[in-house]
């Protein structure tokens, strides 16, 4: 699969049903734009940056990180302990507002490189958390930075 930019003009922006002027971050707004409906469809673009084209973000599609383990699993009932990260082990990583899925390919003593299944944009200072499947859900178990 190949993802790549969408270029468009934002027509109009809103919040629930109230016109705005300009934005600023925190909480939800709507970019009405002139993108054809069926591929903002079910929300598929939700959690996706929007920018100017020369002042994005980079998108990333692998990390190399320095990641920073907790002690304890955050949510679960029990009190487990957080165990080392695996070479092969998959991982959910959340970026801003956007969530991907990573396989470990490499250890070194206190990095990871990590092959994404969707690819992030974002800044190289910008804050990833980690997660890891247990039972059948993601627990939060760490917070990492680019590299």
């Amino acid at each position: 699969m190949q993802w790549r930019p969408i270029q468009t003009k934002i027509e109009a922006l809103k919040a629930g049903a109230v016109s705005l002027d300009e934005v600023h971050p925190g909480g939800s707004l709507g970019l009405m734009t002139k993108l054809d409906p069926f591929i903002v469809k079910a929300d598929s673009l939700s959690g996706n940056i929007a920018g100017h084209k020369e002042h994005l973000p980079p998108v990333w599609e692998s990390f190399e990180l320095k990641p920073a383990l907790l002690d304890r699993v955050v949510g679960s009932k029990e009190e487990l302990k957080v165990e080392k990260i695996k070479k092969g082990e998959s991982l959910m990583f959340n970026v801003n507002s956007a969530a991907t899925v990573g396989i470990i390919t490499e250890l070194k003593k206190d990095k990871i490189k990590v092959n994404l299944k969707l690819p992030v944009c974002c800044k190289k200072e910008d804050r990833i958390t980690i997660s890891r499947k247990i039972g059948n859900r993601f627990r939060l178990i760490g917070v990492a930075e680019i590299v």
